[in-house]
């Protein structure tokens, strides 16, 4: 299973959102049953190592995500959206929270 260290995002907005992707970051959120949504953001090199156009079906794009207190969060990749005409530049990442006895999307 792949693991991405994730940073908390302070600030939200396009503006913020725009020196992210300047600075090689990527801004991402994490959404689940019963949890807030979190704001975060992922470093482009930490992504781009793992090759996420080769997940098949089986794999349902599982991911674990370590926070800044070292916390294993299991999550699913599930929406990436690239920039309009620069297809290879990730600019959004979605990842489902999942709980340990919750059936894959």
């Amino acid at each position: 299973m792949n693991t991405i260290k994730i940073f908390q995002r302070l600030q939200i907005g396009k503006k913020f959102n725009k020196i992210l992707r300047i600075n090689n970051k990527i801004p991402a959120i994490i959404y689940g049953k019963n949890i807030i949504p979190i704001p975060i953001f992922i470093y482009n090199k930490d992504i781009l190592n793992i090759n996420i156009t080769s997940f098949n079906d089986d794999q349902k794009k599982i991911i674990k995500l370590i926070n800044y207190k070292n916390k294993i969060i299991k999550t699913q990749i599930l929406n990436i959206q690239y920039h309009p005409y620069k297809n290879r530049i990730i600019y959004h990442i979605d990842f489902l929270y999942i709980k340990e006895c919750t059936e894959l999307l």
